[in-house]
């Protein structure tokens, strides 16, 4: 059975880049940096592929689930975005 792009998103095991469509029916490719939970709440650190980024630039973004349904949200949040990269930073030491 083939997984839709959340699936793969919250799946450990899979890494492979991410295809998205914004409001515009446009379609965006992410690469996968992180998968953050914080107060069991999941945040997609995200490297947009076709847009333009240097390699080191990021986009975190929540991830809203209703039924069958879901949507990533840009964090704009300073407090919570330092939240998200302060976690990242603890994942990232641990793999290393």
């Amino acid at each position: 059975m083939k997984k839709n792009e959340i699936e793969k998103l919250l799946d450990e095991n899979d890494n492979s880049n991410l295809v998205f469509y914004n409001d515009n029916k446009e379609k965006i490719e992410f690469e996968q940096v992180a998968l953050i939970n914080i107060d069991n709440e999941n945040y997609a650190i995200l490297h947009p592929v076709n847009l333009g980024y240097q390699d080191d630039e990021v986009i975190a973004y929540s991830i809203k689930i209703d039924n069958l349904n879901y949507e990533l949200l840009e964090v704009e949040d300073d407090d919570l975005l330092d939240k998200i990269y302060n976690e990242y930073q603890k994942f990232y030491k641990s793999k290393k």
